[in-house]
């Protein structure tokens, strides 16, 4: 499997969603930090509209808002190649 390199978001609508899909792997209790450890998803903050306040975002919470939300996509594509070979016809011997 070739890794290759990460997806950025290219657009404030996509970084948002991965710092939302971050908030909700939390809430899930999906992702956990160490007691002590201050972590830069916990210096964002939300503005009054609902967005979020960019600069508030440091290079920590960034890093791990994409590197999250590339893994659970790199996930979801592995699981549908996995999906589409267990569908698939065994190649006959010859």
């Amino acid at each position: 499997m070739n890794i290759g390199s990460m997806k950025t978001p290219d657009t404030r609508e996509e970084f948002e969603m991965n710092f939302h899909f971050v908030q909700e792997q939390v809430n899930r209790g999906k992702l956990n930090v160490m007691r002590g450890v201050e972590t830069g998803l916990e210096k964002m903050r939300v503005l009054p509209n609902g967005r979020i306040d960019l600069l508030s975002i440091d290079e920590s919470a960034r890093v791990t808002a994409n590197t999250m939300a590339n893994f659970a996509r790199r996930f979801k594509d592995l699981q549908v190649e996995d999906e589409v070979d267990e569908g698939e016809e065994p190649a006959p011997d010859v």
